[in-house]
């Protein structure tokens, strides 16, 4: 059986935690001596020890603020090599498409999307794998795609690497960022699009949100375009204003992808 370890990064949500993320890793059986939460300082880390002192999950570390400075951190704190997943701290609910109408709950998360997720990535010499971004029946499909693809940071797998290409600049967008980096480096990535979880991502206190404005996100998803303009393209979104990402590899037919960035 693999192995593997889970890391949290929180900030500013010991109840949101609590009753979000943690529970549905309990809902699952999943052995708290697994889990470890990323804190970005000493007052975060008093707050937390003093939230979870009465539960299992007190296995905490102080690493760095910010949300793209924490991810590298923590890929950098576990051995190279660890096959380690990544949570968000306000997921509700694990996912899986039903019918075009409907998704439903995974019944087991550790062998359905943690366990096959590294075996995957494993098949095709990828070191990271995901699930989809949108919990939308109606767009998800049964099926693994290995090619440039955009791999959400709310719940994710790595096979822990020490290279500096894959160190993050840019915190709004850092999971696009990541997933090109990732592309890059070990030509694919992994994401099972009939995967997904149930979160409000933006709406809950606390995390990215004490720092993320329209013109700040703005600027974060320009740098990424104007980074790999071969891999993806900004676009503002109508409906919300946002400026977003398109990813779409266009190298030439045969162009090797480290020689071609």
């Amino acid at each position: 059986m693999i192995d593997y370890a889970i890391a949290i990064p929180s900030y500013k949500r010991t109840e949101t935690i609590k009753k979000k993320t943690l529970k549905v890793l309990e809902s699952y059986n999943i052995d708290p001596k697994k889990i470890t939460i990323f804190v970005a300082n000493d007052e975060e880390y008093k707050a937390y020890s003093n939230s979870l002192k009465d539960t299992p999950y007190n296995n905490l570390v102080i690493g760095v603020p910010t949300i793209g400075a924490q991810r590298n951190f923590i890929e950098r704190w576990y051995p190279e090599g660890t096959n380690l997943m990544m949570f968000d701290d306000d997921i509700e609910e694990v996912q899986k498409k039903i019918s075009e109408q409907k998704l439903g709950r995974v019944e087991d998360l550790e062998n359905e999307i943690i366990l096959k997720g590294f075996e995957e990535c494993q098949k095709v010499g990828a070191k990271t794998f995901g699930i989809y971004a949108a919990a939308n029946a109606y767009f998800m499909k049964e099926r693994i795609y290995t090619k440039l693809c955009y791999i959400i940071a709310s719940m994710f797998g790595v096979i822990v690497q020490y290279n500096d290409d894959l160190i993050r600049v840019t915190n709004h967008g850092e999971d696009y960022e990541y997933s090109i980096r990732q592309y890059i480096l070990n030509g694919s990535v992994v994401r099972f699009d009939n995967y997904t979880v149930k979160s409000k991502y933006y709406g809950e206190e606390g995390g990215l949100q004490t720092i993320r404005t329209k013109e700040y996100v703005h600027d974060s998803i320009k740098k990424i375009a104007e980074m790999y303009p071969n891999l993806c393209t900004m676009y503002i979104r109508e409906t919300t204003g946002m400026a977003e990402l398109r990813l779409k590899d266009t190298r030439p037919v045969g162009a090797s992808l480290q020689n071609f960035f």
